[in-house]
């Protein structure tokens, strides 16, 4: 039997992988409402889904970004700059937007190129002097 949860190893390396990824502090929980859905992500998502299992972390961070493309989320700018941050390239990330657009259609993969078009601006600026 799998255990849902991810172990100590398991959760040190998605800790370790979201801060290399720039999503900011680790989803976890804070004593509210929302603490089951924290749990979820910081001790099965994470460690399960992202840090664990056979696809590479890029190949991951790419199938995201397709996924927030395709259902016009907006949380696609933040896991632009993360697919970046673990070294996907522009090119890829523009790629994967333009071949989404057949799928998704044109107007999501459209602000999907605004968002990274921010994103590389911002991140020309973070390395201007």
């Amino acid at each position: 039997m799998t255990n849902a949860s991810g172990d100590a190893v398991e959760l040190a390396n998605a800790r370790k992988l979201y801060q290399r990824m720039k999503l900011g502090p680790y989803p976890e929980p804070t004593g509210d409402e929302f603490d089951l859905f924290l749990t979820i992500a910081s001790e099965v998502q994470w460690p399960k889904t992202w840090a664990g299992g056979e696809l590479d972390v890029k190949t991951r961070s790419l199938c995201t970004v397709a996924a927030l493309v395709t259902s016009g989320k907006p949380q696609v700018h933040g896991h632009i700059r993360a697919a970046l941050a673990i070294g996907a390239s522009r090119q890829e990330i523009a790629d994967v937007i333009t071949h989404i657009a057949f799928y998704a259609g044109f107007p999501s993969a459209g602000n999907a190129v605004r968002a990274a078009r921010e994103v590389f601006a911002e991140l020309d600026g973070e390395a201007s002097p």
